[in-house]
């Protein structure tokens, strides 16, 4: 077994470079995130078969300091210098690497280096790799199973990085401190071997019920239980397994701490700051901000009901849901017919968007007691008979209760859209000003005016 010697101050890229290396080529590495602690090892003929070192380590040149070390000791330690930041960078004794997180190129120069072969390597790999949304791993106290993160974007040639470890001792962080730095860098969704999928799943769905039904956790804590809960439903019916009846727990859970928040924040500027706050994934704030709309216009119209209130409730939660895996890993996207023009999508996932309608209309037909017709206004959600695709022209033939989902929904977009500018009070009018250019005809402008009265 080879070993190795890692200089790095940042937590994260050392469990990728020490977990990778000693999963691809056997490379142990020893890690230390101080210039003086990498001398003395250096001064040991401790550091191994190779060095590998950030340009800067703690605002220092860790390249300059550390090449002139081991040139003063007359050593050849082949050494890999990961950044431009040095004064050395251009020295051919260095191996200089762009500072830009290419898990498989330094992979490829240690191999060079140590001589291991590409078969050799690729006896290593672990492939057939499960999206998990980081908000599901987010859940449990310790790592369920390894964990990975993409680094390459190429699809034909996607490769993994092993982030966090099963059962890894003496970790410098726990699980969830590591999870919270990568939602930190901005990341949803996380990796899993694909045949671990359905513990991983069931052990969540174990914890989140388990959290929905203690009364001792406080709201926001059973709020992001209830959006946990949302990423389990949506695993389940994106993959195509059979509904069980933890799945309708799940579902039912969730939906009633939904219309438990709107209860407890009734007006909408602190509803959507509580759903933002708590870092609500889009689909989930998209939902539980849609229902509230939806439950404002049926209460402030004249055929309006508590049955169709709940009825819209229920499809709410159900309507986008096909779409979760493909918000996961394409997080800086938001809209279903944007994502449809974007390059990054594969044929397949632009597929997922075009049908989600009819996809989810089918889903809720397998619910106990799915209230009726819900799977007509799911069908219908973008304006179309079939669930396919996208309407440009809203007709007068689409259903009551899925006309005030298209609004509901659409008053929700624009909100969403214009929250980095601030909350004016005037937003609620311009929002609506916006919907009635919209949606010209009648039946729709008689939902609409039902907006205007909504406590911002």
């Amino acid at each position: 077994m080879a070993q190795g010697l890692l200089v790095s101050d940042h937590p994260l890229l050392n469990d990728l470079y020490a977990l990778n290396l000693k999963a691809y080529l056997d490379l142990s590495l020893t890690v230390v995130t101080d210039i003086d602690d990498a001398l003395n090892i250096i001064d040991l003929d401790a550091q191994g078969d190779i060095i590998i070192s950030l340009s800067q380590v703690d605002e220092k040149d860790s390249g300059k300091i550390i090449l002139e070390h081991l040139e003063k000791k007359g050593s050849n330690c082949p050494f890999i210098l990961i950044g431009e930041n040095s004064a050395v960078s251009d020295v051919k004794r260095i191996v200089n690497l762009p500072a830009n997180l290419n898990i498989s190129l330094v992979i490829r120069k240690c191999a060079e280096i140590l001589g291991v072969t590409a078969k050799e390597m690729a006896s290593k790999k672990v492939d057939d790799f499960y999206p998990i949304p980081i908000s599901m791993l987010e859940c449990f106290s310790e790592a369920p199973c390894d964990i990975y993160t993409k680094v390459s974007k190429v699809r034909e040639t996607s490769q993994f990085a092993k982030i966090i470890q099963e059962d890894e001792e003496n970790q410098e962080y726990s699980h969830k401190k590591r999870i919270e730095k990568y939602r930190g860098l901005g990341i949803k969704q996380l990796y899993i071997p694909s045949g671990l999928r359905l513990k991983v799943v069931n052990l969540a769905s174990e914890i989140v019920l388990k959290t929905l039904d203690d009364s001792k956790n406080d709201h926001a804590e059973i709020l992001k239980a209830s959006e946990q809960g949302f990423e389990i439903v949506a695993d389940f019916l994106g993959a195509g397994e059979k509904v069980s009846e933890e799945v309708v727990e799940i579902s039912r859970k969730c939906m009633e701490t939904m219309k438990n928040t709107l209860k407890k924040v009734p007006r909408l500027g602190p509803l959507l700051k509580q759903l933002v706050e708590n870092k609500s994934g889009y689909l989930y704030l998209h939902a539980i901000v849609g229902i509230y709309i939806s439950r404002h216009i049926i209460k402030n119209i004249s055929w309006g009901s508590e049955e169709h209130s709940e009825k819209l409730s229920f499809v709410f939660f159900f309507h986008d849901i096909f779409l979760s895996p493909i918000f996961a890993a394409h997080p800086d996207l938001k809209y279903e017919e944007d994502m449809l023009l974007h390059s990054d999508l594969s044929e397949d996932e632009k597929e997922t968007i075009l049908n989600h309608a009819r996809l989810a209309s089918e889903a809720v037909k397998t619910f106990p007691r799915c209230p009726l017709g819900a799977d007509t206004i799911i069908l219908q959600h973008h304006g179309t008979s079939n669930g396919v695709g996208f309407t440009i022209e809203y007709k007068d033939d689409t259903s009551p209760l899925a006309k005030v989902l298209l609004i509901s929904e659409s008053f929700v977009e624009e909100l969403i859209k214009e929250r980095s500018n601030g909350m004016a009070k005037t937003l609620v009018s311009e929002i609506v000003n916006k919907l009635h250019l919209k949606f010209p005809n009648h039946t729709y402008k008689k939902i609409i005016n039902c907006l205007d009265t909504i406590a911002f």
